[in-house]
Formats: structure tokens, C-alpha cells, sequence
């Protein structure tokens, strides 16, 4: 039996009432069309930066921003608190202004205690663990002061985010969000073409365009709150929300080494240019993930305001919503990454990095089913759970990633991530209460996701018969989705009756 449509929002009985929350499916939609306007925005962006900056800048600029975020970790998980103590005091405003006020003081210090410790650390890792020529180095250590000013920025944006996601105001997050992506990537394209590629130009213009576009976050935040007057930060306040970000912190501290580690190791061994090689394939493929963020970040303030039995049905129904939509999206990812990067970038660049797509989107799957069972853990008062999973997988995947890319180059850095990101999947599902007769209904997904990367890899695309097997794999993962999800089809019926109406 198919399993039942993803709700909009379910009680059981058991229940306690509570105000009605907004709807699982509009929110998941205000997501998914903020992550789409990002993925447009890197589409248009990505092949001019690189015109214009330069394969090895632009792979130092891809570095520059995954030590921001890195050094992001020093939110300390308070963000995130802030989502479920928000999500929790629903008939309390009084509490919500203190839930507010306490963690953006508590941003406040901890980002520029994160500055502070990106300006001493980030140079000896840029300047001594990559192949950095002498013209880029004066480059990257000009900017270093910008990078240190732009943490705790970082931190107290979170506090803001969190906030509007505590009260479900996702549609307002996400226009502010599309402003600041288009800000954040037009601006210094602009300085780019009009100054040229110094890197020493490029992040100040970032990080300027991105502090401008916080501001207007700031004040949706204190009317959603509503925060009202500014307050000083309370113990009890403070304890209650380090002893939930403190786990946080630790998934987030090394969630980020786990997801950016292999771009380290990659400039370490192949040089900064084989980063790009790399990392805009990663970047593509991540693409086809927007689903499962959008679903999570909708999905979480209702599982944290839920009974346990309450949330792990709606968790379940939504895992086998996420299963079967990611099938044929995944499919497609696969079969046209190589197509996509030869009109977009050109031969030569699609040739070294369509690979490398195809086998990061074996892992996008599994890891979008992940998502799940992390935010159920999360939103259920358990965020040590990843954090524990995380540390054990750290050490383990270091190893095969160095065996990776010694042996097979960047195609075995792309299969070392997605190898850890399937373990991380598993782990997080036994823990997550969830087993395999929940899951069992995904096998036919995992087989036509391993028929659609042989197809890619044995099957030119252009060919009659590339163009017929692509076609007709293609096609038995859209009927088996709309099998298995009825919620697909009457979508598709509810849009249809409201452009014929």
C-alpha cells in the first residue's frame, strides 16, 4: 500500500492542543523557492566568476568561504536553540523576548570571540596546507581582517534566522534571504569586472553586500518575536540554551570538517585548481538536495512542539514523501551532469567534472534521507546523538579520503564523501528509531540510482542509445514515484484545475 500523502500538519489525540501551526506544505515551498533562487543565482554567477577571476582564484575564493563558514561554528549551536525554545513558547511572548535577547547577547560575544581566533589560525592553515602561489598569498592576507569582522555577523544573523523559523515566518525569511544571495553574488561580480580579480577587492565587496542585507532580517526578527525593548541576558535563559546548543556545537564543529575537509586535502595534494574542479560539480550536485533542507526547516518547529509518538509519524510519513521525491531528481541530476556542464562551462571542464557530479549525487540521495532522522533527534531534545556520530566518523573518513584521492584523484574524493554520507544515513536511522520495515519501500529507488550512474558512465548522452536507456530509466522512476506518493498527483491535478479555473 502506498503510503499516505505528506500532511500538512497532524495531531494525534494524545496531544496536547496548541495553536494551529502553518502548513508543512506551503512552508516546504517558501524553502524550496528560496534554495531554487540561489541555485539560479550560482548557475548565472558561477561561469562569469570564472571568466573573470580565473579557475585558481575562484577555487581560493571557494576555500575563503568555507573557513567562514567553518569558523560559523561559533554560533555554538545557539541558533538553532533558538528555533526550538522559540518553537516551544508559543502562548509565551514574554519568554520569547527573553529566548531572544539572552542568545543574541550571547552571538554577540561568541562571534568575535570567533573572529578573533579565524584572524590567528586562518593564515598558517591557508598560507602552509595549500600550493599558494607568492602574488596570491599577499591577496588572501589582505582579506584576512574582513574574514575576522564577518563571524560574528554570522552569529548574530543566526539568532535572527532562528528566530523567524521558531515562528514559522518562512515566506518573509525567505525573500530576505533571496535579497541578501543576490547582493552577496552580484556585487562582487560587479567589482570583478569593473576593478579585476584581487581577491582583496572581491571579499570586502561580499562581505559588505551581506552585512547590508542583515539588517532588514534584524527588524523581521523583532516583529516576529515580538522582542520588544532590549534586555539583559538571564542565567536561566543561558543554561537552558547552551545545554542544548552545547551538542549542536559539537555536530556543527565538526559537520563542517566533515563536509569541507575533502576541498583541504584536494588543494594539499592537487593544487588550488583542482579545487574548482571539484567544487563546482559539488556545488551542483548539492543543488539537487534543496528539497530535504526546505522540508527540514519547515518540518522542525512542528516536531519540536510534538509529542514523541506524534513525531515520528510525521517523520515517517515525511521520509518516504522525501525517499520517493529525491528518486527521479537524483535521476535526472545523474544522467544530465555531464550534458549541463558541457553547455554551461564548456568540454574541457565537463570532461574532469561531470565524474565527479555523478558519483556526488549517489551520496546527495542517501544523505537527504538523513535529514529526517536528524532533525526528529534534534527537535525531540537529542542533538548529541549526531554529534557523537559525527566524531566517530571523522577519523575514518580522513583515511579514506586520502586513500581516495591518492589513488583515483578527485573521482575518489567524490565516492570517499559519499561512503561516509551513506554510514552517517544508517547510523542516524537506527538511532532515529527508524528500521528497515519503514524503509523497505525505498529498495527500487536505490537500484534505478545505481542503473542511472552506470548509464553515465558506460553510455555517451548524446547517443541513440544513451538517449533511449536515459529515457527509459527516466521514465520508470517518475511512474514508480507517482505509484508510491499519491501527494505527487494531486499536486499535479490542484495546479492544473487552477490554471484552467
Amino acid at each position: 500500500m502506498p503510503p499516505p500523502p505528506l500532511p500538512d500538519q497532524t495531531l494525534s489525540e494524545a496531544e496536547p492542543a496548541s495553536p494551529p501551526r502553518g502548513s508543512l506544505r506551503r512552508n516546504t515551498l517558501y524553502n524550496m523557492s528560496g534554495s531554487i533562487f540561489s541555485v539560479c543565482m550560482s548557475l548565472l554567477t558561477v561561469p562569469l566568476y570564472l571568466h573573470l577571476v580565473g579557475d585558481t582564484r575562484y577555487g581560493m575564493l571557494a576555500i575563503v568561504w568555507l573557513l567562514l563558514g567553518y569558523f560559523g561554528v561559533f554560533d555554538m549551536g545557539i541558533s538553532r536553540a533558538v528555533a526550538n525554545e522559540i518553537a516551544r513558547q508559543h502562548a509565551a511572548p514574554a519568554v520569547r523576548a527573553e529566548v531572544f535577547w539572552t542568545s543574541l547577547w550571547m552571538n554577540c560575544g561568541f562571534g568575535v570571540i570567533g573572529g578573533l581566533a579565524l584572524y590567528a589560525l586562518s593564515a598558517p592553515i591557508l598560507m602552509y596546507f595549500l600550493k599558494i602561489s607568492g602574488g596570491m598569498r599577499h591577496e588572501i592576507l589582505s582579506v584576512l581582517p574582513w574574514l575576522a569582522a564577518a563571524v560574528p555577523l554570522a552569529t548574530i544573523s543566526g539568532v535572527f534566522s532562528g528566530a523567524l523559523e521558531g515562528r514559522e515566518q518562512f515566506l518573509r525569511t525567505n525573500l530576505l534571504q533571496a535579497i541578501g544571495t543576490a547582493m552577496f553574488q552580484l556585487i562582487p561580480l560587479a567589482v570583478a569586472w569593473l576593478h579585476g580579480p584581487d581577491l582583496g577587492w572581491l571579499v570586502p565587496a561580499a562581505l559588505l553586500a551581506r552585512t547590508a542585507s542583515v539588517v532588514p532580517l534584524w527588524i523581521a526578527a523583532m516583529r516576529a518575536v515580538p522582542a520588544g525593548r532590549p534586555r539583559r541576558p538571564t542565567a536561566v535563559m543561558t543554561r537552558r540554551l547552551l545545554s542544548f546548543g552545547a551538542w549542536v556545537t559539537v555536530s556543527n564543529l565538526i559537520s563542517p570538517l566533515l563536509t569541507s575537509i575533502d576541498r583541504f586535502v584536494i588543494g594539499s595534494m592537487l593544487g588550488p585548481a583542482a579545487i574548482a574542479y571539484y567544487t563546482v560539480p559539488f556545488n551542483l550536485a548539492a543543488r539537487v538536495g534543496i528539497l530535504p533542507g526546505a522540508l527540514l526547516g519547515a518540518l522542525f518547529p512542528q516536531l519540536a512542539a510534538k509529542q514523541p509518538a506524534a513525531a515520528f509519524a510525521q517523520s515517517l510519513r515525511s521520509l518516504q514523501f522525501l525517499g520517493v521525491i529525491m528518486t527521479p531528481l537524483t535521476i535526472i541530476g545523474i544522467l544530465l551532469m555531464h550534458p549541463f556542464l558541457l553547455l554551461w562551462v564548456g568540454a574541457p571542464f565537463a570532461a574532469r567534472a561531470a565524474p565527479i557530479g555523478a558519483l556526488i549525487l549517489l551520496g546527495i540521495w542517501t544523505n537527504s534521507l538523513a535529514f529526517v532522522p536528524f532533525g526528529l533527534l534534534q527537535a525531540q531534545g537529542r542533538p548529541d546523538v549526531a554529534a557523537k556520530f559525527h566524531v566517530v566518523e571523522i577519523l575514518p573518513f580522513l583515511g579514506i579520503l586520502w586513500v581516495g584521492v591518492t589513488l583515483f584523484g578527485l573521482e575518489g574524493a567524490a565516492l570517499a564523501w559519499s561512503v561516509r554520507v551513506s554510514v552517517d544515513m544508517l547510523l542516524l536511522f537506527w538511532a532515529g528509531g527508524f528500521r528497515w520495515r519503514h524503509l523497505s519501500t525505498l529498495w527500487p529507488a536505490l537500484l534505478m540510482i545505481g542503473l542511472a550512474w552506470v548509464c553515465s558512465v558506460y553510455l555517451w548522452p548524446w547517443s541513440l542509445t544513451g538517449l533511449c536507456v536515459d529515457s527509459g530509466l527516466l521514465l520508470l522512476a517518475t511512474v514508480w514515484a507517482f505509484a508510491r506518493e499519491p501527494v505527487i498527483g494531486a499536486t499535479l491535478l490542484t495546479l492544473r484545475r487552477r490554471l484552467l479555473a
